[in-house]
Order: C-alpha cells, then structure tokens, then sequence
C-alpha cells in the first residue's frame, strides 16, 4: 500500500498542470487562419514575428497583412488599404472599432473591398479604388443598409462621418445621409430618399453615444486626447468617462457630451452631473463673442456656464438667464458673465461686463444698469423659479473693483489681519500697564485734563488722527461711487443692500481702492499690511528705552514704594536695528532682539496706490476679476494692473488664484 501511494503521488506530481494559455490559444487560432489563406504561398505570405499582445486581444505580422484575434471575434486578417485605415485611428488598441469580425474580403460594388468590426454601432471600413477607404457606423450605416448598401441609390461612401452639434452626416458618391441625434430623425439627399427611413429605429447604445462624442470632438487628437479607463456609472442610467484633457457624460434624456477645462472645472465644482445643474444637454459651443465658450444643462431653469478669459467660467440660472438671452446674450448690451448670481432676501443679482440685472422674486419685476434695458424685460417669464440657486461669486470669477464680492480667499486674507491687529492692540496694553506715574516725563504723570499725553497721545496708545484713519477706513462707499456710477434714483435706495448685502457696512471691510476723498487728503491712511510712515521709525528710536525698561523691571515695582524704580542705563539701538523690523520696533511694541527669528511676513497686500510698483518682497500681481497673476518677467506683467501682491506663487494659488501665462 505504501508503494502504491508513492507512486501515485509522483505521477500527480509530474503530470503537466492545465493551466490557461492565452498566446497558445491566440497562436493556435492564427496560425489556423493563416494555413486556410494558403501559409507562406498566400496572400498574407510568411510570418514576420511572433504573436503579440494588442488591446484586450493578440496579433500576428505576415508580409501581405496582420491577423488579429479575440476568443469573441475569433482570428481575421486584414491588408492593404483598409489595414492602414484601421491603424491610423488606433488600431484595435487606441480605437473605439474593436477588433475584425470577418476577413476582409469583396464588397457588393464592383471593385471594392471592406471589413466589419466588433464595436457595437457595427462599423464598417469601406474601400474602392476611386474613394479609397472610409469608415461607415451607427445610424448612417443603418440607414445605408436599409437603401441598399453600396449597391443602392446613395453608392459608396465618398467621406468619413462629420459633426456639427448634434447631426451626424456623411456624403456617399450618389447623395448624402445626415441624423440629428437629439431629435432622432434622418434627412437626405436626395430628399425623397427619407421616406424609405420611416421606421427605422437606431438603438440608444451609451457606449456608442460616448464613443461617437469622442470622435466629434477630435478623437485622440482633439481636445479629449487618450482614455482613462473606461465608462463607468453616474446616478441610475447614466455613464461618464475620463480623459487626459476632460470628461464625457451621458443620460438617455441629454445624449452625450463633452466638457473640458474651466468650464469642467466650474460644473465639478458644483457638484457635477449629480449637483443641482443635471447633465449636459450640450457640450462647449461658441458662446457668440470672441474667445468664449458656454454648454447648457438639464436643471429646470436652464442654467449656462459661460466662459471667457477675462473672467472664467460663470453659471448663468433662472431669471438672470431669462432676462440675459432676452438681452441677446453675450452679443447684447450686457456682455458676458462677471461673477455668479448673488440673493439678499427676494432679491436676486447678477453683474455682467456691460452693466447688472437685478430680480425681485416676490414682486417679479427687474431693475437693470442701464435702467433703460429693464423696459424689455417687462412680462418676461422666469423658468424654474423654484430651482435652486447657484454658487456666490468665486475665486477666478472675479470682480470689477466697484463692488467688490466677498470669496473664500478674504477669510484667509482676514486670519493674518486680525493676528496681526491682535499683536499690536496687546504689545500697546503691555506698555500701559508696565507704564508708572511720571514714567513720561512730564508733570503729574504727563496727563492733560482730555486724557492725553503731551505727544498728543490718549491713555489707551492712539492719537487724535488715528480716531479719524479709522473712520476712513470702515466707511463703505456706495456702490457704482466714481466715475461712471448709476444716476440716483435708478434702483431705488436699497439697491445697494440687495446687490451686495450689508457685509461692508456691517464688518467694516472698505474697497480695495482709495476714495477720491481718501485720494486727496493729506493725512496717510494706515493698513495692517503697510510698514509704519518713517516718523514712526524715527519714533522708535526715541520710545525703545522706555519699552526695554518696562518689561522687566516694572513687573518688580515695591507698589507700596512707587519711587523705586530701576534706574539703571539703557542701551540705545542702533540705526540698523531700528530698521530691522518695521513692525515691531516703533517705540509702541516690545523689540525683538538681533539674535531671534525675524517675524513672518504677511503673506499679501492690498494695492492702496496707483504707482504700479511692487512693494518690496512682493513681487507677484493678482487680479480680482480675472482671478489671475503674473509674476516678474511673464508676458503682460508690466501692463497688468495689481489689486493685490503676493510674496510667492504659492500664496497666490492657495488663495484661488491661476497663473496668467
């Protein structure tokens, strides 16, 4: 017994192991095709290579052609013309044809020859020696076939399939074919030939409607470039897939299409096909100015997103699309989108580059700049009143410096501002409190009977100017004050509020720019961003002693002795330690010795002068309304105008902002 087990386990384990073999099988199939055509004496003569790995099958190299195989379509040659036809569109790798389903082999017109393909829209390659080969699919094939294929009235096809929009036409040497794939309806040429495509139905294939966008948008070399990955499912019935250059989204209601760049950028950002604007119903189409593309989409109230270089991608929704399109679009009066619509209670706004419109929900009524275009809008139904409303204004959809609209970059501008605030209003208590009657200098501890000391300065650290900087700087002006404002009276006296609501107002935020009262003053206005006027250099010079005997000793005052006090010498600072830091070396804040780190800078400034030249350690430009920046020696730098520096390009991304160039 026991020699009979040995044995048998030494015949199990020298037996072959079965295990699957793709190349064998793939050879084996070819080679089999191969001896059917004739071997070395055929038409495909001898081998050149092994078999090879190609796409989801294999292929073999003969002198006359290539046979190429799939366990689903089995082994089938291809040569010459259509062979090369084939390859130029990828091949059973990089095109959507698949791989050959027969040999190719003589069409029904006389001389010619042709090949089918396993791609569900049943494509075909077709060649005669006077049209060369071309490429025959989906409905146009359908309806090719139904008039009789190349033996029929249209002939042979002269062409390869063109787009334009939704049609799909192709030109055949007795007529041309052409379907609207929205409308699902063919029309010919010649035109009585449609009546023999009454009936015909062309099954709604997703795959196929991707692949068919695909080539209308450039193939491999449009816009879309190569695949990644393939189809995959949004929602219940509907599919996308990526590129290397942008997405294509399919539903049975919208068809496919295709969306690239900002405007891909701008529909994600929203939450895609699953956010509140739906699918596509079209791709990126001329928006009807130069350099402008918009697509539209299958919410109820017919939103856009229209984009343009100088200001992005914008969503245009609702009433503000109703009345835009009325105004005939981008190509009216109004101009492309600035920013996305804003609310304030039942209020609904929109800044657009050739004025604003304005919507009362409640009342239905518009107000527009110019006022004189509201007239037209009278009577103007609204789609979708209940939709929801898009997005605020964001990052690159910009403003026009009028206005201008809070984004989520002015939170982080305001985090440094308040700490830096924060710094200063603690180091200027420190001083208070450390300072002893008579520290000053003058009599009775320096005080005048208003609290003031004889510099001019109050108990709590300020001075008389700073009381009236401070005004200046929290007051908002109006919007459209300047130049070229709205006359009074044309949105009524809450415009302002509904347009950009009370947050100016109400958190003390000015403009970026000067007003023209601010502009003529003589007196500076001072920023948390901005290094102290050279007075107060000078004046920290004069104030560092008394800060340096401060800190320490006054902590130690006897309280029931207020004349001792350490009376030590105090060092005097030297120039270039005075100039070290601006910030914290004014006489009104504790200096920082040579040998510790030097306080980070903010990361921005705001541009409060016309100059144009960059503050020093602040050599990138921004722009609001572009949402763009430039850095030193990029195209445009030197013309750009800057509302805002930055220290590095870093800051200036992490704040949403693109680089220009």
């Amino acid at each position: 017994m026991i020699v009979g087990l040995l044995s048998m386990t030494a015949m199990v384990l020298t037996a072959p192991v079965a295990v699957a073999q793709p190349e064998v099988e793939a050879n084996n199939a070819i080679t089999a095709a191969w001896e059917a055509t004739g071997g070395d004496g055929g038409a495909l003569g001898p081998r050149q290579g092994e078999v090879y790995a190609v796409g989801d099958g294999f292929a073999q190299d003969f002198a006359g052609g290539k046979m190429f195989f799939t366990p689903d379509t089995g082994a089938h040659f291809m040569q010459g013309a259509i062979l090369e036809k084939y390859e130029s569109l990828g091949g059973p790798a990089d095109s959507d044809l698949g791989f050959p389903t027969i040999d190719e082999g003589p069409g029904r017109a006389p001389g010619s020859r042709n090949s089918t393909f396993s791609a569900s829209d049943n494509p075909v390659i077709f060649w005669t020696p006077d049209t060369g080969a071309r490429v025959v699919r989906g409905p146009i094939n359908a309806a090719w076939d139904q008039l009789g294929g190349s033996s029929g009235a249209l002939g042979v096809p002269a062409e390869d399939e063109r787009y334009q929009g939704s049609v799909v036409s192709q030109r055949f040497t007795g007529g041309e074919l052409s379907y609207d794939t929205k409308t699902k309806t063919f029309t010919t040429v010649p035109p009585e030939l449609a009546g023999q495509l009454q009936g015909l139905e062309v099954p709604d294939d997703p795959v196929a409607a991707i692949n068919a966008a695909r080539r209308a948008a450039g193939g491999t070399m449009g816009p879309l470039g190569a695949a990644e990955g393939p189809p995959y499912s949004i929602g219940a019935d509907g599919l996308g897939q990526n590129f290397a250059g942008g997405k294509i989204f399919y539903s049975p209601d919208t068809g496919a299409n295709v969306l690239t760049g900002q405007v891909l950028d701008k529909y994600e950002s929203v939450g895609g096909p699953e956010g509140d604007l739906g699918f596509p119903v079209t791709g990126e189409v001329d928006g009807g100015i130069t350099n402008s593309r918009m697509s539209t989409f299958a919410a109820e109230d017919k939103p856009v997103i229209f984009w343009t270089p100088d200001y992005g991608a914008v969503i245009v929704r609702g009433a503000m699309n109703a009345a835009w399109d009325k105004l005939d679009a981008a190509e009216g009066p109004l101009g492309a989108p600035m920013t996305d619509q804003t609310e304030k209670g039942d209020v609904v706004t929109q800044r657009f580059s050739g004025g604003v419109i304005s919507w009362d929900r409640s009342a239905n009524t518009f107000k527009t700049d110019p006022a004189n275009l509201a007239s037209e809008l009278a009577g103007l139904e609204v789609p979708g009143q209940d939709a929801p409303a898009s997005p605020g204004a964001q990052g690159a959809d910009g403003d026009d410096g009028k206005g201008l609209q809070w984004s989520w970059w002015w939170l982080l501008a305001i985090v440094p501002a308040l700490i830096l605030i924060g710094l200063v209003a603690f180091a200027a208590m420190r001083t208070r409190r450390g300072r002893a009657p008579g520290h000053d200098g003058f009599e009775d501890g320096g005080v005048h009977d208003d609290g003031r000391y004889e510099d001019g300065r109050y108990e709590d650290g300020r001075y008389d100017d700073e009381d009236r900087i401070g005004a200046e700087e929290n007051a908002a002006p109006a919007f459209g004050a300047g130049p070229g404002a709205p006359e009074p009276g044309v949105f009524g006296d809450d415009y302002d509020a509904a347009l950009f609501g009370d947050r100016y107002a109400r958190e003390g935020i000015g403009p970026l720019s000067s007003t023209t009262e601010q502009a003529t003053s003589p007196e500076p206005v001072s920023s948390p961003w901005e290094a102290p006027p050279a007075d107060d250099i000078d004046a920290a010079a004069e104030g560092e002693a008394d800060i340096e005997q401060d800190e320490q000793p006054v902590a130690e005052l006897d309280e029931e002795d207020p004349d001792d006090v350490d009376t030590a010498p105090t060092r005097v600072p030297t120039a270039t330690e005075v100039e070290r830091s601006a910030l914290t070396d004014t006489g009104r804040h504790a200096r920082i010795e040579p040998d510790e780190p030097e306080p980070a800078q903010p990361a921005f400034r705001l541009s409060l002068d016309s100059s144009g030249e960059a503050p020093e350690g602040y050599p990138i430009k921004a722009d609001t309304k572009s949402g763009r920046y430039w850095v030193p020696g990029s195209t445009h730098y030197e013309e750009a105008q800057a509302e805002i520096w930055f220290t590095t390009e870093e800051f200036a991304r992490a704040n949403g902002f693109v680089r220009a160039d």
